[in-house]
């Protein structure tokens, strides 16, 4: 196939290239690639061309010369905090770079892969399904899901809603890698949250379900992520240990409000999804989170590697 991938610059995109061109015909964009990052970037991935996915006649023009067999949107405003405070660019990114891309799938006759999230949904519940109406409480996690609802434009349309990301080492922007990025500059003491919850999802994983989904020609919408839940206090305990850093980190439990200064876009307190829609299907793919974390730290051992 030729694949058509928005986006691809960041930890899920790493995953996403890595795993698919090894068969396929990968067109890798993003908004911030080579010719904006110098020789020396440690992150340069020589793959990786431009593309604003807000740009639809530059993505037409894309399509009409490369024309992609599948088109996967990986694009996104992701800091809930940067969309709060800039909220026309959140829109044009997460919402408007999705109808961008399913006007594109429509005309031209191919599935369009969509990433969700599993914040769109209030956190009210214990559990979300599949089935279960979102209800988004920041801007984030209403432009993600307006962005779903224009994905489902596309007749073949495949939506994956994912937890709390982890992957790729260095690129993890996530928790694990603000963990990492605190251990590395010599904390010794942790504070973490124990009122947030949710199913940790493994970079690698996920792609390898997006994977499943295309070759069955699965359509539909999937929450997809890690077996198992966990709260943030959780994952941090088990990286520490997995570390072999139980007896030298202190981790310190705080409630969310600890961090309303720096983290001040709402949260739902519970991001748990269930996958009913996958399970039901003989597709799921994804493994506990536990063993994908314990995977995730012998691969990249290098950037878990901290100095004495």
């Amino acid at each position: 196939m030729k694949i058509y991938v928005l986006g691809c610059g960041g930890m899920l995109g790493d995953a996403v290239y890595k795993h698919f061109s090894k068969d396929h015909r990968v067109l890798a964009t993003d908004l911030v690639a080579n010719h904006t990052r110098s020789i020396e970037d440690p992150f340069l991935d020589k793959w990786l061309e431009y593309q604003d996915v807000r740009d639809f006649h530059g993505m037409h023009y894309t399509c009409s010369e490369f024309k992609p067999d599948i088109i996967m949107n990986l694009a996104a405003m992701t800091s809930l905090e940067e969309c709060e405070s800039y909220t026309k660019n959140a829109i044009d990114t997460n919402a408007g770079g999705s109808n961008n891309c399913a006007m594109l799938a429509s005309k031209f006759g191919i599935p369009y892969v969509y990433i969700s999230t599993a914040g769109i949904f209030d956190g009210k519940k214990e559990h979300y399904t599949d089935w279960d109406k979102p209800n988004p409480l920041c801007v984030y996690a209403k432009t993600k899901y307006w962005g779903e609802l224009a994905a489902q434009t596309v007749p073949q349309h495949i939506i994956l809603r994912c937890g709390w990301q982890m992957g790729s080492g260095p690129k993890d922007k996530k928790f694990i890698g603000k963990v990492m990025k605190q251990l590395k500059a010599g904390a010794t003491e942790l504070n973490v949250v124990t009122d947030k919850q949710g199913t940790p999802t493994y970079t690698k994983d996920f792609t390898l379900q997006i994977d499943k989904l295309i070759t069955t020609r699965s359509y539909g919408i999937f929450n997809a992520v890690c077996k198992g839940s966990a709260t943030r206090y959780d994952v941090a305990v088990e990286l520490v240990h997995l570390l072999g850093l139980q007896d030298k980190i202190k981790i310190n439990v705080v409630p969310s409000s600890f961090f309303a200064e720096e983290y001040f876009a709402p949260r739902p307190a519970s991001e748990k999804l269930l996958t009913r829609r996958l399970d039901a299907r003989g597709l799921n793919v994804m493994r506990p989170w536990q063993e994908c974390l314990a995977e995730y730290v012998t691969e990249y051992a290098d950037y878990f590697k901290l100095e004495n």
